[in-house]
Parts: structure tokens; sequence; C-alpha cells
């Protein structure tokens, strides 16, 4: 195979810049790799969702009821555009097992008598299905089995309805409905504590007294049907039997939650790739930039024998493709791996039978294309100085740069030591590639401080939550509406302290053609244990009449306070009432909206009753409280507050901590990507002076300080300007990520600019340490000869 003379001079150049073409194609690879990484992880879990949605059957739109008689289910299957419609029983349990001292919850949902053809078919793990008659077999998640290391035959103690029962387990599997299985008064699935348990019908008609009748009910619809229209007459149709109002399958918990993991996704897509690509291109420019001044007297020889103008850009643009090719193997191949790792993560997660994952071509082809045009990008300017220069003119040496006039003034005014003066004006000789240095320096410092801010936002978060507002110990919520002397009744339980009633009941707030679908929190007037914040963390006292609203859903509603919103009541005797926003709260995870107990229980058309209560409890007897939390037959759940704690962290912190870690890597390729190019362009052009140094006397350690004072003064210039494009990249993240489940604090401690900047100190001190081997290793004599 022949090889032409330009393209071996392109192999040449590869081979003698190989740290310089590495550090470059790393940059490229890393952006190739975030491309690859978000999208591929994205359109593994949208296509795995889809998937799995499709095969086994989920629901469009669900409904539950008090108690609704079965031949209703004809009426509703009558309703326009449903395919099928499935009649349930859904209820809650309680759990008593000897290897937790505190109450877990089942949640019961009973199973099709045809299995095959329901709706939210199961996967089944291990094992069989219940017997359709008998009373004591069930299926359990697979999260809950392996909390539990649950086996087929185990058996179980559940209060179901208040009465103790034993169940034995016939099979582990999966469902579409609870891919996020979040408990009640959770804020991260906990399967230690809840789990979803299926059982023949027969079963639980017994347990809760529903014989031929429901509890809950799931609709499937056809392809392009109003959802809208079908809620409407669904809720119509429940309305008399205690329908809470039907909800579709985007407002359903778990698939909400897993759609704003997706919306995460592709916010990061849309964030990190451009910085690593403007970064390259930055690179690329300055080093191809600095090659062909070098190579003055090369391009002009080529000229005078005859190549063109065009030969000469295209042997530099090949130069620049294969940086980017290499950068996009390493990339793809990066971005590859990770990608199935964060799918992976995400499948544990959130319980998916199977993964799909993508590799679709499109997604390697944009990163790809992405790649080489920034790469190219990169090289125009210096291919455009390449070519314009007339032969004569490129075979003479550039005129030496003049300093007096420029450094005269500067030196006077900060009175600068002669080594000083020697780094101020290679700064200020070259101010686009200073600039370009403290901007790549920036970017690594930016995409530090836009993921360690998480860390005290979570942080914050919990604090806000859980010491300022949620103050209580347990949350103990009863299966129904208890009247007001059950809070007497709790008051008496082992090692509480301190009781305070709630009152939960579902609504539709609506403000002109806006409305959202939530429960009302009915609270005392002056509460303790579970308070109300305000914006500025202080707590607010219930109003005698109207609503608290939260931020998020002021926000949703478009309303401000001393606006009315109309408040549709879902439950008891569904009335319908205008009611003043009286103030706005602060709340991080849902919407939420707050009034006092006994206003809310008048506006509701109901009379004094609760629907559970917060409690502060004894430490030293919190065993005894578990216990008889167990045996009290009208606990519906048991939220323990230290518990839900220990687990946000818990998950945060894994999936985190492995995200983080992530970004560190990749700032530190961009650290010493930039930092690496910059010193050995600042070698080249300084060679010939620091070897005189060397000549004159000075010794290794003040030449290389020379050097590396460039440098330090180029990283510590940019870390001001790292941290402010930090903070805007994070402000525009927890915009992206914010949505009706939760809101994300922004929350930007010194701690995280000073992480970010020792991160990326230590990479640029890596990149000169490698540097100052080539400075110690340099041929004087050889170096005074050299002509530039």
């Amino acid at each position: 195979m022949v090889i032409s003379p330009l393209r071996r001079k392109v192999l040449r150049d590869l081979r003698r810049l190989w740290a310089q073409v590495l550090a470059i194609a790393l940059v490229l690879a890393a952006g190739v790799a975030t491309l690859i990484l978000g999208n591929g992880a994205y359109s593994s879990l949208h296509e795995t969702r889809a998937r799995y949605y499709d095969d086994y059957r989920f629901a469009d739109v669900f409904a539950d009821v008090t108690r609704a008689p079965r031949a209703l289910l004809g009426d509703i299957r009558e309703i326009d555009n449903v395919l099928a419609a499935e009649a349930r029983i859904a209820k809650l349990a309680l759990l008593d097992l000897p290897t937790m001292a505190e109450p877990g919850t089942l949640f019961m949902v009973s199973l099709p008598e045809n299995a095959d053809r329901g709706l939210n078919l199961l996967h089944l793990r291990l094992g069989r299905l219940p017997d359709p008659q008998s009373a004591h077999e069930m299926v359990v998640s697979e999260g809950f089995a392996a909390a539990h290391r649950l086996h087929l035959g185990a058996r179980l103690a559940v209060l179901m309805n208040g009465q103790r029962r034993e169940l034995v387990v016939t099979g582990i599997a999966l469902s579409p409905e609870f891919i996020y299985a979040l408990g009640p008064g959770e804020m991260m699935p906990d399967p230690r504590r809840f789990g979803i348990a299926w059982l023949p019908r027969p079963a639980l008609e017994a347990a809760f007294d529903l014989e031929g009748a429901f509890s809950n009910v799931v609709l499937k619809l056809a392809p392009g049907a109003s959802v809208d229209r079908a809620i409407e007459a669904l809720d119509r149709l429940t309305a008399p039997y205690g329908g809470s109002g039907a909800v579709a399958r985007e407002d359903q918990i778990s698939h909400a939650f897993l759609d704003a993991e997706l919306k995460q996704l592709r916010a990061m897509v849309k964030v990190l790739p451009p910085i690593f690509l403007m970064v390259a291109a930055m690179l690329v420019n300055i080093t191809l930039s600095r090659l062909i001044t070098l190579e003055r007297e090369q391009i002009g020889l080529l000229k005078a024998i005859g190549y063109s103008s065009r030969a000469i850009a295209q042997h530099y643009v090949e130069f620049v493709l294969a940086i980017a090719m290499l950068g996009i193997v390493i990339g793809v191949a990066a971005g590859s791996w990770l990608g199935a790792g964060l799918a992976q993560l995400y499948v544990r997660f959130f319980s998916f039978p199977f993964l799909i994952f993508t590799r679709d071509p499109q997604i390697y082809g944009l990163a790809a294309g992405f790649t080489v045009a920034a790469a190219v990008a990169g090289a125009l300017f210096a291919v455009r100085v390449a070519v314009a220069l007339p032969p004569a003119a490129a075979m003479s040496p550039p005129a030496p740069a003049d300093y007096r006039a420029r450094m005269a003034g500067l030196r006077r005014l900060f009175a600068l030591r002669q080594t000083g003066v020697m780094v101020a004006r290679h700064l200020f000789r070259w101010p686009l590639r200073t600039a370009s240095g403290m901007f790549g320096v920036a970017m690594a410092v930016a995409i530090l401080v836009a993921s360690l801010w998480s860390f005290g936002s979570i942080n914050h978060m919990i604090d806000v939550t859980f010491t300022r507002a949620e103050r209580h110990d347990a949350l103990v919520a009863f299966g129904a509406a208890e009247p007001a002397r059950a809070l007497f009744a709790a008051r008496q339980m082992p090692g509480v302290l301190a009781a305070e009633p709630f009152r939960a009941v579902a609504a539709r707030i609506s403000h002109r053609a806006l409305s959202r679908k939530l429960s009302i929190m009915g609270k005392p007037e002056a509460p303790v244990l579970s308070r109300v914040l305000a914006p500025d963390l202080r707590p607010m006292a219930m109003p005698e009449a109207g609503l608290i609203l939260s931020e998020a859903l002021a926000e949703a509603l478009a309303v401000r306070p001393g606006d009315r919103v109309t408040v549709e009541f879902l439950e008891g005797a569904r009335n319908t009432v205008t009611l003043p926003v009286s103030g706005l709260s602060l709340g991080y995870v849902g919407l939420g909206a707050a009034m006092e107990i006994a206003a809310l229980n008048r506006a509701a058309g109901e009379g004094a009753v609760i629907s559970g209560v917060a409690l502060q409890i004894d430490e030293t007897q919190q065993k005894a409280f578990y216990a008889a939390a167990k045996a009290t037959p009208k606990t519906g759940f048991v939220a323990v507050t230290a518990l839900t704690v220990a687990r946000f962290k818990e998950t945060l912190a894994e999936n985190i901590t492995v995200m983080i870690t992530v970004y560190v890597g990749l700032a530190a390729i961009i650290a010493v990507g930039v930092v690496y190019n910059f010193s050995r362009i600042a070698l080249s052009e300084q060679g010939r002076e620091l070897a005189s140094l060397r000549v004159l006397g000075f010794t290794r350690g003040e030449v290389s300080g020379i050097l590396f004072g460039e440098l330090a003064t180029i990283v510590l210039l940019a870390q001001p300007f790292g941290w402010l494009f930090g903070y805007v990249i994070a402000f525009g993240m927890v915009q992206a990520f914010s949505s009706d489940l939760y809101r994300v604090p922004f929350v930007i401690g010194p701690e995280v600019y000073v992480t970010a900047s020792l991160v990326v100190c230590a990479a640029a001190l890596a990149s000169a340490w490698a540097i100052r081997g080539r400075i110690n290793s340099l041929d004087m004599v050889e170096v005074l000869k050299t002509r530039e």
C-alpha cells in the first residue's frame, strides 16, 4: 500500500505529539461517552418500560372506591373506548415479622379469575400463582422477598382488617404496576418494610368483608382514546360508592417517578456533552495553531514545490480527524460500558423483569457526528491561517514578539520580579490562548460544582422535612376515618409522649382552567409534631378559614395569597366549596395543601373525625409501642421517621455516589487535557528561553517555576469563573428536575466550591508533574540550535 507523503506526515505528527493527541482525544471521548451514556440509558429504560407495559397489559386508568358492587363493572365496561376493565380488591395489611420490631406493610391485591387475561399481569420469577380456592396462599413482590430472604413455602403473619392470618408464599413476582413500589408515608422504596402481595379474590373478599364488591378498578383504553373523558365517565359511575377520583397512567405513582427519572436523564444529556465538545474544539484550535506556527517553513516548502492550499488544509484536517476518531472509539467503548452499568442500576432500583439495552446506531452516529463537527470547527481558524501563508512568508520565521511597551506599565503597576514579568508577558502576549485555557479549567470546575451541590441540597431537604416540619417519631394512619376520641386512645399506647391528630381528605382544587387532585391535610391550629413551614422556614399557624398551599401547588394553579380556589371533595359528603388562599408554604415532596382540622371537617361536611396521629415516642419503649400498634385493629399503616430518613439517605447515597464518581472522573479528564496541552504548548514556545536560562545558571527548579507560574495563574484565575458557570448549570438542572412529585432545593455551600477547586487543582498538579520531566530533560545544546 502506497501512502502519500502528507499522510505519512500525519502519522509522524500523531506519533510525535502522542501525549497531546491523547489528552485531546480523552476530552472528546468524554463528550461521546456522556452523550451515549445519557441517551443509551434513556433509550434502554424507555424501551424496557414500553415493552414491559405492552407485554403485561399495564392499565391506563386507576380508581379507588370505598365499596362498589361487582355489577357496576358492566356499566364501566360500556364507557366509550374501554377495551378492558378489571374490578379488584386492593387493601393495606400490617406485617408482624419476627425479624422486624416495627410493623411493616403489605399492599394486598386480588388476582383475576383468569390470570392470563387480566390487566397488570404478573411476571413470575419463582414458584406458582395461588390456588384460586385457597384462603392462605399468596405471591409476593421480588424486592420484599429478597429483603426478607423469603423462600417458597415461607409463612408470614399478617393483620388483615384487624384479624391475624398466616399466609404461605407460593410465588415471587414483579408487576408493571409496582416498578417503583413506594409505601404509604415513604419518600423512597423500602422493600424491607413495604411489599406487594397478590391473593385470590375470594380470600380478600372474606378478609375485608367485600363479598360481591370491589375497592379498586383499572381500565385499558383503545389507542388514541381520550383519557380525560374516560376518567370523567368513570368518576360519575363510582362517585356514589365512595370513589375518590380516578387518575391517568401519567399520575400513577410508579409510572410518575420513573417518568421523572427519565426526565433527569434527558436533562443530563443536554448539559454535559456540549461542555466537553466545546472544550475539545478549543484544545484542537490551540494545538493546531501552535503546530502550524512551528511548521511555517514546511508549509512554505510544500507550497513552493507545488502542493495546493487545499491539499495542505486537507492534511491538517486529516490530522484533526485522526484525533477525533481516536476519541470516538474510546468514547463509544466507555459510553456503552457506563450506559449498560447505569441501566442495570436503574433496573435494580425500579424492579424491571428484564432489560432491553438499546445500541441504536442513530445515537452512535449522532455522537460521532457532533464530535467530528466540534473537532473540525476547532481546526478551521488554524487551517485558514495555514493556507493563507504565501511561500516566501511561510519560509521566513515569524517576527519576534515585542513585549517592552506592553510590559513596562504592568511591571511598574505590580512591582513584578523578572520571573514574574516573564510569566505575565506570555499570558498577555496570547490573550486568546490564555482565555481559552482559563475557560477549559473553569468548565472542569463547573462540572464538579454542578454535581457536588446535590449533597448539600439533600441534607437541606432532610433537615427541613424531618427536623423542622415533620418532627414526629412515628405516623399512625387508620384504615378509615375515626372519631376524634381515637386520639385519646393513641395517647394511651406504650411509650407515647405526645400525640397530634391529622385529617387527610381527597379533593380536587381548581383555579380557572387549572386543577390538581391531592389530599388536603387537616392539622391543629398550632401544630407541633407535623408543622407547615413558610418559605423562610418559619412555622405557620393554621388559619381559621382558608387554605395554605405549597409553593409548587400555587405555581401549578397560578394562584397567589388572597386568591380564591374551588375545592371539590372526593369523599364523604362530596361537598364543593370556595376557599381563600391564606398563605404559601415550603414543600419539597409532592403538592401540598393544609388547613385547620376542624375547618376541614366542616368544609367536607363531616363530623369531628381524624385520619391518624403523629406521635412522639420514648426511645426506651419503642418495642412495646410497635407491638401495641401491630395488635391494634384500626391501624392501617405505621411510618417510622428514623427508618424513612435512613432509607432515603441510603438509596440516594448509592445512586449519587455512582454519578458523582463519573462526574469527578470527567472533570479530571478536562482539567488534565487543558492543563497538559497548555503546558506542552508553553514548553514548545519557551524551550529556547528556558534552555538559555539554564545556560545562564538558573536551576531546574527556577526554570520549571517560570512555566508552572503560568499554569498556576491560569488555574487560579479560572476558579471564580468555574464557580459561576457551575452555579448557572446547577440552577438549570434544578429547574429541569423539578416536577409535581418533588422539588429539589437549590443549596450550594462553600464546601462545594472548595471541593471542586481542590479536585481540579490536583488534576493540574498531576499534569504539571508530567511536564516537569520534560523540562528536566531539555537538551540545552539542541534547543539553542533550533531556529523558530
